[in-house]
């Protein structure tokens, strides 16, 4: 039974090819194909992706494209770092001066300092001396601080302070018209008339160091300022004391 089986199954395969060649023969209208190949059946369903091809060269550069069109500011970076310092720039025009400032705290005392003292004396060696000019007593009787010339009749200051001048004067001939000098303006005037006397005068000034006094005469026709050999005592001279108030500059 099984032997039959088996040949019932190869009749019928041998009969299904017979079939198809059958079929291909009156395809062709009984004529032969050139070829054995068969007729194109229908598409068959899309397979699988292949592998992943290798890497290919490296393509040459394009155009440069267009210019784009300049685009949004961005956000403000951090501050860098401080950079060296420049070279120095050219000096600039002077500047208007300004207003005075507030006036400062009071500072503390500052130290002690040693007196200064300044004091001279001196008497008139020549009558009659010339007018519109200090009056120069040229023998002194003392000047230690040499803070007057007795080559010009002229006292300097020598720090600021208040000063006492005084002077004593015989008149002889004519009247006498004679004043103290500060800084080339009078400060005090005497006048003397009678034709044989004496005129005296004391006068307190505040100095600034530098300031200059002396003795002026006002003119020829009142200057009866005379030396009598007779009363040297009378002899015309120039005292001055000064107490000291402060040091500044």
């Amino acid at each position: 039974p099984k032997v039959t089986g088996l040949l019932l199954i190869v009749l019928v395969v041998l009969l299904f090819v017979l079939l198809l060649t059958v079929s291909s023969v009156s395809a062709y209208d009984g004529v032969c194909p050139t070829d054995c190949k068969g007729v194109m059946g229908p598409p068959g369903e899309p397979g699988l992706p292949g592998p992943v091809g290798s890497r290919g060269l490296k393509g040459t550069n394009g155009m440069p494209g267009d210019k784009g069109m300049k685009g949004d500011m961005g956000d403000m970076g951090a501050m860098g770092d401080e950079g060296m310092m420049g070279p120095a720039g050219e000096t600039g025009p002077k500047g208007e001066k300004g207003h005075m400032g507030d006036m400062g705290r009071l500072g503390p005392p500052g130290p002690c300092m040693p007196s200064i003292q300044s004091a001279f004396s001196a008497v008139l060696t020549k009558s009659f001396p010339e007018p519109n000019a200090p009056v120069v007593f040229s023998h002194t009787l003392y000047n230690y601080q040499w803070h007057y010339d007795d080559t010009n009749g002229i006292y300097t200051a020598p720090v600021n302070g208040t000063y006492v001048f005084s002077y004593h004067l015989t008149i002889y001939d004519r009247i006498l018209k004679v004043g103290i000098f500060h800084n080339y303006s009078p400060v005090v005037k005497t006048t003397g008339t009678s034709m044989l006397g004496t005129v005296s005068h004391t006068v307190i000034l505040h100095l600034i160091r530098g300031d200059k006094v002396w003795i002026q005469v006002k003119d020829t026709l009142t200057n009866g300022m005379y030396i009598r050999q007779t009363i040297k005592h009378l002899q015309p001279f120039m005292r001055k004391r000064h107490r000291e108030e402060d040091y500044d500059d």
